[in-house]
């Protein structure tokens, strides 16, 4: 066999063992990862820190617990701090790509029970400010406080414009975005991006080649129609626990300027305080909506005095 030849083939059974990775296989985390079984799923997190409270933090949408390491590597000096990546996310396994937000409710309600947690604070990140505030609705006693941090499921939006948003919205789009919309799509989530989180786009980058990316975009699209369909904002009263809210000054995302030009995080804050009177709100300034990363010594100064009172 010719050298050239026996390079070539060499060089295609490379191309596609690396595209044969799993979205799992692709990322590296920076501290180590368990795993628990839950409802057929293999659900991945990361577990450090201690102390008599537990800080449950979950991921927005198309992140993962990686996102969050910026809050738990000084927050873990104080509490026990466990992140997961939802079903779907991550390294968590990927066996369904149409998970409602109340299923994945139950998957934190259980993920509780099968770690026999207590004194457990929930933390969530967009989507899962809206999973967490679900949560805490199914299963109120599992729950000592509430931290939602830019949190999906307060703006409400009407039939139409839902409609629109999803026609808008498409997993060919996800899976095939190139790397300059990936980039130009995370640097909406901040006021000014920090180089400290081009891990985010790079790992995004190379989930592009995984074997499983194009049901992962299938789930994402799925994850923006259950947003969409389980809003929370009349269910708020029903929380009873202590609540901390968090928005950056600058969020691009929340609330929608297509849809909502007239609104503000004010206004979103104030429709939220009058369902739950205990709600405490901050904004921080010069922040986006990654605010827990892109402002993270205040967030977790904010997170600290709340839970200390």
């Amino acid at each position: 066999m010719r050298k050239g030849t026996l390079f070539s083939l060499m060089l295609l059974f490379f191309i596609n063992a690396v595209a044969q990775n799993t979205i799992s296989e692709t990322l590296t985390y920076t501290n180590p990862v368990d795993s628990v079984l839950i409802n057929n799923e293999k659900i991945a997190f990361q577990d450090t820190g201690s102390g008599a409270t537990t800080l449950l933090f979950i991921h927005g949408l198309s992140s993962y617990m990686e996102a969050w390491n910026k809050n738990i590597s000084s927050l873990k000096e104080y509490y026990r701090c466990i992140a997961i990546d939802l079903p779907g996310y991550g390294k968590s396994s990927k066996n369904r790509l149409d998970y409602t937000l109340a299923e994945y409710a139950d998957f934190i309600n259980q993920f509780i029970k099968e770690k026999e947690l207590k004194n457990v604070v929930l933390v969530g990140h967009s989507m899962g400010g809206q999973i967490a505030m679900t949560s805490v609705l199914k299963a109120p006693e599992n729950f000592q406080k509430l931290i939602l941090i830019a949190p999906a499921g307060i703006e409400t939006f009407a039939e139409e414009e839902g409609k629109i948003m999803k026609m808008s919205y498409t997993a060919s789009m996800v899976e095939n975005a190139s790397e300059e919309q990936i980039r130009n799509n995370f640097k909406l989530n901040f006021y000014e991006f920090p180089e400290d989180a081009e891990f985010m786009v790079e790992d995004r980058i190379a989930m592009k080649n995984a074997s499983d990316f194009p049901d992962y975009s299938k789930m994402i699209v799925n994850n923006i129609h259950a947003m969409l369909e389980e809003p929370v904002i009349d269910k708020l009263p029903e929380i009873k626990i202590p609540v901390l809210m968090i928005y950056g000054a600058n969020d691009a995302l929340i609330p929608n300027k297509y849809f909502h030009p007239t609104q503000d995080l004010e206004f979103l804050a104030t429709q939220a305080k009058e369902k739950m009177p205990q709600l405490q709100v901050k904004i921080i300034d010069k922040a986006g909506h990654f605010v827990n990363f892109e402002k993270s010594k205040l967030v977790n100064n904010e997170i600290e005095s709340f839970l200390k009172h």
